[in-house]
């Protein structure tokens, strides 16, 4: 099994408010189930407080040639 950083989720949801719309790495996943849940969490908003309100973020994964699966998010409002 591979392991990754874990993600710093605070600094990169201020990263992308920064830079609205550019998709930014917010982690890479052992697997896809963990980054599609994960996924799920920053579109709505549930129990990552720093993707807050709901549907201030778009997400996708891609997965890696290494097995792992990559999370990336951007933000869809104005400039912070």
């Amino acid at each position: 099994m591979m392991r990754h950083a874990r993600a710093r989720h605070a600094l990169r949801a201020d990263d992308m408010r920064r830079h609205p719309r550019m998709w930014i790495e917010v982690a890479v996943y052992n697997g896809p189930s963990s980054a599609n849940s994960t996924a799920h969490q920053i579109r709505t908003g549930a129990r990552l407080a720093p993707y807050q309100p709901a549907g201030s973020f778009e997400t996708r994964t891609t997965p890696l040639p290494d097995g792992g699966t990559a999370l990336y998010a951007r933000y869809l409002g104005d400039p912070a």
